[in-house]
């Protein structure tokens, strides 16, 4: 599997991300205990933290959709894209592109 910073992606403005991820970053603190504890980077897992459940999932995609404008469709529901913060972004990016 690819790491999220090996994924081709669209150039998207740095200012952009960074908000972008600090939206993600309040959201997921909101939503589970286990994030208010942790220092969220590239490499910290979602699902195996305990961070995200099948629920968490679903509250994140209607966050991505409602905040970000992201579209989401089934297939956007992958392991690959939700395991760790930089994948998770790395669809945020690719979604926004």
């Amino acid at each position: 599997m690819l790491a999220a910073s090996q994924i081709d992606t669209p150039a998207v403005p740095a200012e952009s991300m960074d908000a972008d991820l600090a939206l993600l970053g309040g959201f997921l603190r909101q939503l589970s205990p286990a994030a208010k504890a942790l220092d969220l980077k590239d490499d910290t897992p979602l699902l195996s933290s305990g961070i995200l459940d099948s629920l968490g999932i679903l509250q994140l995609m209607s966050f991505l959709g409602e905040e970000l404008g992201i579209e989401i469709a089934d297939d956007d529901f992958t392991l690959d894209n939700f395991e760790t913060v930089g994948a998770l972004m790395a669809f945020i990016r690719r979604r926004k592109g």
